[in-house]
C-alpha cells in the first residue's frame, strides 16, 4: 500500500494525464489531504488517524478497467490505532478485488461476506459510490454509514442522500455484523455543479470542551452557510470548524474523514469499441505488471 506522499503524487499525474483508464488512483488509511480527479469528478479527501500513522478510517478511488466507472468508498472500522490497521489493509486489499462490480450493493455484500468469521471481523460501516459519467448517473449504497450530503446547484441546497429500498429484514447493516445483511442504493442523475460530501462518524462525535458532540445539525448548518462553494474550500472549512469547536488542532478524539466531490461535464458517451478497448489495453496493463 503506499504512502502517504505517494499517493498525492498520483493523484498530480491523474491531474496531468486524465486520459488513464483501468487503475486503482489511491487508496488506503493514512493521513492524507489532497485533490481527487476523476472523468467528471473532481474534489477533495482530508483524513487524519487520531493515533498518528494508519488509522481505522478508510478512503478509496477507483476506475473500473473500462474507463467508464469511476468508484469511490469511504469505511470506518470500529476503533483506531494501528491494531485496526490491519483490518484496514484487508478491506482495501477487497475493495481492489471488487473493483470492477458495477452495482456498489455487491461491493458491500462481498466485503460483508469476506470479513465474516475471520480475525479480522470488526464491525466496519462504510459507503460505496458509483458514478458512470456519459449518463451523469451516481448510485450511493450504505453499510451502517452516515448518509452522504448531496448540493443541488440547480436548487441552491443540500438535503442527506438517504437510500432507498422497500425491501423486509435486515437491510444496510454495518460491515461483519450480519452474514445475511443485504444493501439498498440510492439512483440519481446529477448536473455540473453539484456537490456530494462524505464523512465518517470523527466528524460528527468531534466533543466540545464540555463534551458536546459536534452533530449532524451543526455540519448542515455550515453547509448551508457555504452553499455553492468550490470543493476545496469546503473541506477546509470543515476541518477548521472541527478544529475550532474542539479546540484540538491535532484531532485526536477520533480518526477524521472528509471527502467531497464536485461532479464537472464529463467525456462523451463512449461507443463500444472504445469500451472493448480500454478493456482490453486495462488487461494488457495487468499482463505486464
Amino acid at each position: 500500500m503506499p504512502m502517504a506522499g505517494e499517493q498525492q503524487a498520483v493523484v498530480r499525474n491523474m491531474t496531468e494525464a486524465p486520459q488513464l483508464v483501468c487503475a486503482e488512483i489511491w487508496g488506503g488509511n493514512h493521513a492524507i489531504d489532497a485533490p481527487i480527479r476523476l472523468p467528471g469528478i473532481r474534489g477533495q479527501v482530508f483524513s487524519l488517524p487520531a493515533a498518528g500513522g494508519r488509522g481505522g478510517d478508510i478512503h478509496y478511488v477507483s476506475i473500473c478497467s473500462s474507463g467508464l466507472l469511476s468508484r469511490f468508498c469511504l469505511a470506518d472500522v470500529a476503533g483506531h490505532g494501528e491494531p485496526v490497521a490491519q483490518v484496514s489493509q484487508e478491506i482495501h486489499r477487497l475493495l481492489r478485488q471488487f473493483m470492477n462490480h458495477h452495482d456498489e450493493r455487491r461491493v458491500l455484500a462481498g466485503l460483508n461476506q469476506r470479513l465474516q468469521g475471520t480475525e479480522l471481523e470488526r464491525m466496519t460501516t462504510a459507503a460505496a459510490v458509483s458514478y458512470l459519467p456519459p449518463l451523469r448517473m451516481l448510485t450511493v449504497s450504505y453499510a451502517g454509514h452516515p448518509p452522504a450530503w448531496f448540493y443541488s446547484r440547480a436548487q441552491g441546497r443540500w438535503s442527506r442522500l438517504r437510500a432507498e429500498t422497500r425491501r423486509k429484514g435486515p437491510i444496510d447493516l454495518p460491515l461483519a455484523v450480519l452474514r445475511e445483511a443485504a444493501y439498498s442504493r440510492r439512483k440519481l442523475r446529477v448536473r455540473p455543479g453539484d456537490q456530494l460530501v462524505l464523512v465518517t462518524d470523527g466528524v460528527l462525535e468531534a466533543p466540545s470542551s464540555d463534551g458536546v458532540l459536534y452533530g449532524d445539525d451543526r455540519l448542515d448548518r455550515l453547509l448551508d452557510e457555504r452553499a455553492g462553494e468550490p470543493i476545496e474550500g469546503l473541506v477546509a472549512a470543515i476541518i477548521a470548524s472541527l478544529r475550532a469547536y474542539t479546540g484540538d488542532p491535532q484531532l485526536g478524539h477520533d480518526d477524521v474523514t472528509v471527502l467531497a466531490v464536485e461532479f464537472q461535464k464529463g467525456p462523451p458517451a463512449l461507443g463500444l469499441g472504445t469500451l472493448l478497448r480500454n478493456r482490453l489495453f486495462g488487461w494488457r496493463r495487468r499482463r505486464e505488471t
